[in-house]
Order: C-alpha cells, then sequence, then structure tokens
C-alpha cells in the first residue's frame, strides 16, 4: 500500500513538470503583453500617423492591429476596452505626458485630455517632415521641424535628426514607438527645447514653431 501511495505521488508530480513543457519539449513561456504603438506612416483614413497596439513575438518584430486614431485615444486615457490596457488606466496621466486642469471626477476632464492628445498626435508630421505633404489650404503654410540635407526631401528628415529619435526604440522612420518609449516622445514633443534640439540638430533653426 506504500508503494503505491509513492507511485501515485510521483505520478501527480511528473503530470505537474509535464504541464510547464510543451509538445515539442520547450518550457512554456508566459503570454507576453500588448503595447500602445505608433509609427511616422501613413494611414488608410488619409491621415500621417499610424496608431495600433503590438505584441512582441518570440522572435523579431511584432503582432500588430491597427486602431482607428480615435478609438486608440479613448483605449489610452482609459475610455474604452483595450488589451494595451486592460485596468483601464489613464496613461496619458501615469506617464506625466501632459496636465489638464481640473478634479478627477469632472467629466470635461476626459474630453480635454482627449482632445489634447489628439492635438500632439495631429502636429507629429513635423518629425518627419519639412512641408506639409498634403494640400490642405489651412496647413499648407506650416513648416515641419524635419530638414534633409537634400531640400528637394521634404518626407525624411536628417541623419543627426533620426538619430534623435532612436533612444525612443527606433532605428528606422518605419519603426513602431511603443510602450513607454512612445509616451516619452509624446511628452517630449511638447517641451520647447527638445523641439529645437531637434530642428538646430540638422543645422537650421525656424523662429515659429507651433506646439
Amino acid at each position: 500500500m506504500k508503494k503505491i501511495f509513492i507511485l501515485i505521488l510521483l505520478t501527480f508530480s511528473l503530470s505537474g513538470i509535464y504541464a510547464q513543457v510543451n509538445t515539442f519539449g520547450g518550457e512554456t513561456k508566459t503570454e507576453k503583453e500588448w503595447f500602445f504603438a505608433l509609427r511616422l506612416m501613413p494611414n488608410l483614413s488619409g491621415g500621417l500617423i499610424q496608431t495600433a497596439v503590438v505584441k512582441p513575438k518570440t522572435e523579431d518584430g511584432y503582432e500588430i492591429q491597427f486602431i482607428p486614431q480615435n478609438n486608440w485615444i479613448r483605449q489610452v486615457i482609459g475610455l474604452e476596452t483595450s488589451k494595451a490596457n486592460p485596468n483601464k488606466e489613464n496613461l496619458i496621466k501615469k506617464y506625466h505626458v501632459f496636465e489638464i486642469a481640473g478634479g478627477t471626477n469632472d467629466k470635461n476632464l476626459n474630453e480635454l485630455t482627449k482632445e489634447k492628445l489628439k492635438l500632439v498626435l495631429n502636429n507629429l508630421w513635423r518629425l518627419k517632415y519639412s512641408e506639409y505633404p498634403f494640400f490642405n489650404p489651412e496647413m499648407n503654410q506650416e513648416k515641419g521641424w524635419a530638414k534633409n540635407p537634400d531640400d528637394k526631401i521634404t518626407w525624411m528628415p536628417s541623419e543627426s535628426q533620426i538619430h534623435l529619435l532612436k533612444p525612443y526604440g527606433i532605428n528606422n522612420l518605419s519603426d513602431f514607438f511603443v510602450g513607454k518609449h512612445l509616451f516619452d516622445l509624446l511628452k517630449d514633443v511638447l517641451n520647447r527645447d527638445w523641439q529645437n534640439r531637434y530642428i538646430q540638430s540638422a543645422g537650421v533653426y525656424h523662429e515659429n514653431i507651433n506646439n
């Protein structure tokens, strides 16, 4: 009877070990999280940036789910269910991207946050372009912060400017800004000193910088 009891214990122990490996003999990995992401590429809706949530793959790259900008904004500030924000936190507040005056229960607070975040996103084209790339009478006089050594190239920043974006986790403009790197970027582009540093790194200076 004692031998039978020991065999039963060994069976359960081996079952527990087996449950921790997959059918190929590798260890079962905890499913990685989803993160908010953004890149400076035109989207199918005619905008100049792509908004998404991404999940790192075991190999290089991401699983990507593109999200319309308005829904993405709502998910970022916790007003809409999101894989990248399951607890519905206000990530603008969490990462100190910017402050909006008002109480935590102020219904207008969320609206103000949405509108300001939308303005920040709509201003990111300046990182990539020296001129607004689409025909828009209200925007065609606006200048971007990018400056390529070749004046004919208005859609690509200088190499030194791209270098300033690398601390945010990208190597090429087609890469995504992901997670905390993304929120750091959103915070920094609002800083006038950061704007000037980005502009001057290309050897030019714009007197009129718009936030």
